[in-house]
């Protein structure tokens, strides 16, 4: 009976070690599920970054795109603007050197002297020295 209650003994501790390396496969089965599932969690959420930061990146290049495209319709519109007024400006001062030209040519024909004239019209005395002396000589080469 000693050596039956001994074999059932043994027996019974066989089993049971079976019984715990079954368990231990078991739980390190679900350690490297649970690896798994975690290093799978990572790399959806990495999937998932870039594709966010590739419709941001595209986002940005559209807004960057479409600023520099108003910049330049704007630098275009207002090129056109300083043309035009560069334009006007040179014909008002055309048209301001002449009427100056006719009251100084005015002024010198009624008989006042360039200094006269200078201050009366509040312009340069060499200026209108200049001008009388344009005049004597165009009046002398017709």
């Amino acid at each position: 009976m000693d050596w039956i209650l001994l074999g059932l003994s043994v027996l019974l501790s066989a089993v049971s070690i079976v019984i715990l390396m079954q368990s231990r496969n078991s739980k390190e089965a679900g350690a490297a599920d649970g690896v798994q599932a975690i290093q799978q969690s990572l790399e959806e959420f990495v999937a998932k970054m870039e594709a966010e930061n590739d419709q941001l990146y595209q986002k940005l290049v559209h807004y960057m795109k479409a600023e520099q495209r108003a910049a330049w319709e704007r630098i275009q519109l207002l090129e056109e603007k300083v043309r035009v007024l560069e334009e006007e400006r040179g014909q008002t001062a055309v048209v301001q050197k002449d009427d100056e030209e006719d009251k100084v040519l005015q002024l010198y024909k009624q008989g006042f002297s360039a200094k006269q004239i200078g201050k009366a019209l509040l312009l340069d005395h060499g200026k209108v020295e200049l001008m009388i002396n344009l005049f004597n000589k165009r009046q002398i080469s017709k």
